[in-house]
């Protein structure tokens, strides 16, 4: 399982509407700019945390977004299964009707055991936590994740 730009730069934006809320909503454009991420892919990327409920949208000159959850919430396993999907090593572990071994597969339940390992690993981490580590760091607005 690899994560890909869809999920990283999902995380980013997050944390960068979190750390920049305060002051109202982020605007997309100013999000794509700190991030160094192409706003018409960001948008894409938005719109889908916004229809998983992460974060509200606001129209208009002061418009932008703000998180509608607290980042102590949001698990990192919340922002990858919504941006990337199940987290899974193999397939027939979501949908054991992929294959037709898996009730007799010694591996099926190999990589059931190491999936589920992950997403709990994942579900452990909140953004709350991912912003605490950018804190302690003394990170730039540049998120490298």
């Amino acid at each position: 399982m690899k994560i890909s730009t869809k999920g990283r730069y999902g995380l980013r934006t997050l944390m960068d509407i979190s750390i920049h809320q305060a002051a109202g909503p982020v605007n997309l454009g100013d999000i794509a700019g700190r991030q160094g991420i192409s706003a018409k892919y960001l948008w894409q990327i938005v719109n889908l945390l916004k229809t998983a409920g992460f974060v509200r949208g606001t129209r208009g000159p002061k418009g932008g977004y703000i998180l509608l959850r607290d980042p102590s919430e949001i698990t990192l396993l919340d922002v990858i299964q919504v941006l990337e999907g199940p987290v899974s090593l193999v397939e027939c572990v979501d949908d054991p009707a992929f294959c037709s071994r898996t009730e007799n597969c010694v591996a099926h339940s190999i990589w059931e055991e190491a999936s589920q390992s992950i997403r709990g690993a994942l579900r452990k981490i909140t953004l709350a936590e991912i912003l605490r580590r950018h804190a302690d760091a003394g990170s730039a607005s540049q998120y490298v994740i």
